[in-house]
């Protein structure tokens, strides 16, 4: 008996240890590479492992999405309950809920109510959530991955602008739409650890409208970067709460980014470009800043502005910039300016080479490296604009919207590109109709959701290292 006793106890725990081992070696396959035995016992949950895999720094560097910089606009996860491989997520600004869409199959899955007021974007954060940017309210709202449901709200002490999520450290940072202001929140905990700036109403005069601050971006994992509007500056901030430098700036600034990880080199990595929006009524140029972080110092290298390319045909009351990309070359910025031109800046010279005519309002720029083309969002024109990237030329115009005006956005701030490229998504924000256009036919289909879909995110179905 007691033979069996033993016979039955070592069975167990050789499935027992069967099981571990199968375990750890599916954490070892999809882990990134660069992972020690370590880490990977640190591993708690599925977000971490996610987290990990978008953040492969041997083969992305800094970068976790695949439009770093800006807002949280990717996010890679297999699984939801509709069993739907990818999704996007658009706020809807006239009411208080988020639409969630099936883009292969063009359908409304369905909505997020109870949002809180002026869901302006939605931006995902680890891979089991989003954060809904709920900016007439002073608080954001979880969305669920999984459930695709409201899972409740964070209070903040300001209106949220968007965030940028560290996927290292699982901490994400909001930028105040109303205030000079950043909360520090901990995703796993969905809680603000941490608020840095001053608690006061700011408002920016300068192109842009009045939002407090540009998008947020962490630095590494212990130091960010907030965008004051309204003072003109751009500040370095550590994470505890200290203020470590400040570079004045020639306007407010929207954004700032650097080349794709695939093409940075090892001399560029603190090395960093800002969009100068410019000022209609004082008559300042939109541009580019470059600056360095240094000994935690920033100290501005080269500036470029728009206006000085042809300054006899340009009017500085009626441009400005809110954003600029960067060519998959890590060479050339494509930057949008509002009466209607790209302006194409080598990086290496700091000069404009090219100005090309698109739409009003040009805005972002979305790359199509498989097609070597991008698209242009042009946010108060109908159309959108097809440039030919190998040599910097227009292609053709496509009407995407039924009406524009300089009164509000004819086409969204979120556009996205499916993972084999063979589909660009993006949205008639007034129209209320998110679109694909097919890349290889150029066949445009329309799904009508209703509301003012303005910015958003996607959820695809792969991983990060597969672009």
């Amino acid at each position: 008996m007691l033979n069996f006793v033993i016979r039955v106890i070592t069975l167990q725990m050789k499935k027992a240890l069967s099981i571990i081992l199968s375990v750890l070696i599916l954490i070892s396959l999809t882990a990134c590479n660069n992972e020690t035995n370590n880490e990977v016992k640190r591993v708690k949950d599925k977000s971490i492992v996610h987290s990990m895999q978008q953040t492969n720094k041997a083969q992305h560097k800094h970068a976790s999405y695949r439009q770093p910089g800006y807002v949280n606009q990717d996010s890679y996860r297999a699984e939801n309950i509709y069993g739907i491989d990818n999704l996007a997520y658009y706020g809807d600004w006239d009411a208080n809920r988020v639409f969630i869409i099936d883009i292969d199959n063009m359908v409304l899955i369905t909505n997020v109510d109870n949002t809180g007021d002026g869901p302006y974007g939605i931006d995902q954060q680890d891979p089991n959530k989003a954060y809904a940017l709920t900016r007439k309210t002073e608080s954001l709202t979880i969305v669920d991955n999984y459930t695709l449901e409201n899972y409740g709200l964070i209070t903040l002490e300001h209106k949220p602008r968007s965030t940028n999520f560290n996927a290292n450290t699982l901490l994400s940072l909001v930028s105040g739409a109303d205030k000079a202001m950043t909360s520090i929140i901990r995703t796993d905990k969905n809680k603000v650890v941490k608020i840095i700036g001053k608690n006061e109403i700011t408002t920016p005069n300068d192109f842009g409208g009045t939002l407090a601050t540009g998008h947020p971006l962490w630095l590494n994992n212990s130091q960010f970067f907030m965008l004051d509007r309204a003072a003109r500056t751009i500040q370095l901030w550590q994470k505890e709460g200290t203020l470590l430098s400040t570079l004045k700036t020639p306007t407010s600034i929207h954004h700032i980014f650097q080349p794709p990880s695939t093409s940075i080199l090892s001399n560029e990595e603190n090395i960093y470009y800002g969009v100068i929006e410019g000022s209609q009524s004082e008559l300042i140029s939109p541009g580019i800043i470059r600056f360095a972080v240094e000994n935690n110092q920033l100290i501005q290298t080269g500036q470029v502005n728009l206006f000085s390319f042809s300054p006899d045909t340009l009017d500085l009351s009626q441009m400005g910039s809110h954003h600029a990309d960067f060519h998959p070359d890590g060479i050339y910025i494509y930057i949008g300016s509002a009466e209607g031109h790209i302006f194409v800046i080598n990086k290496n010279t700091m000069a404009i080479e090219k100005m090309l005519d698109t739409g009003k309002g040009a805005g972002h720029t979305t790359f199509l490296a498989m097609h070597d083309q991008a698209i242009v969002t042009n946010h108060n024109a109908t159309y959108m604009t097809v440039i030919d990237t190998t040599n910097h030329q227009v292609i053709k115009n496509i009407e995407v919207a039924s009406s524009a005006s300089s009164d509000y956005k004819s086409q969204s701030h979120t556009s996205g590109v499916s993972l084999d490229m063979r589909y660009f998504y993006s949205a008639a924000s007034h129209d209320g109709t998110f679109f694909r256009i097919d890349l290889e036919t150029g066949k445009i289909e329309y799904l009508y959701v209703g509301g003012n879909i303005l910015m958003g995110s996607f959820v695809w179905n792969g991983k990060a290292e597969n672009m």
